[in-house]
C-alpha cells in the first residue's frame, strides 16, 4: 500500500490499534528516583537576597494619565498641552517595574526633578496594584 492510498476499515483492526498504543505508553512510563533533599535555607540567611540587591530595575514616576484616540496624537506639536487626570497638589506615584510602590511630590533638586516620598504603600495595597 503506498502513502497516497486511502485506508478503509479492512485494512486495520482498531482494537489491535489501541492495544499497541496502550503497550507502547505502559514501555515508556518508568519509575523516579528523588534524591535525598539538603538541609535548605534559614530564615536569617540572607545570601539568595544578596545575589539580587545589584540587579538593575525600571523605576518610573508617574505624573498622571489621559486617553487619546490615535488621530489626537497625530495631531500633537511642539506646545501642545495635554490633561492629565490628576491635579496639581495630589502626589504622584511611584511605580517599580510597572508596580505602585510609593507616592510623593516632585522636587527640584540641582536644576533636576526629584520625588520626595511620603507615603510607602502598604503590602494589601502593592497586591491590589498586580490585579
Amino acid at each position: 500500500m503506498t502513502g497516497n492510498q486511502d485506508f478503509t476499515d479492512g485494512d486495520w483492526n482498531a482494537g489491535e490499534v489501541a492495544q499497541a498504543g496502550a503497550d507502547l505508553a505502559s514501555a515508556a512510563v518508568q519509575q523516579v528516583a528523588f534524591g535525598q533533599l539538603g538541609p535548605g535555607v534559614k530564615a536569617g540567611d540572607s545570601k539568595n537576597l544578596d545575589l539580587l540587591l545589584d540587579v538593575e530595575i525600571p523605576i518610573s514616576v508617574e505624573v498622571g494619565r489621559t486617553q487619546m484616540s490615535l488621530e489626537d496624537v497625530l495631531r500633537l506639536v511642539p506646545g501642545s498641552v495635554i490633561a492629565l487626570d490628576k491635579k496639581a497638589e495630589e502626589p504622584v506615584d511611584l511605580r517599580v517595574n510597572g508596580k505602585l510602590v510609593a507616592r510623593g511630590e516632585v522636587v527640584l533638586v540641582d536644576d533636576t526633578y526629584g520625588l520626595r516620598i511620603t507615603q510607602i504603600v502598604d503590602a494589601a495595597g502593592r497586591i491590589e496594584s498586580l490585579r
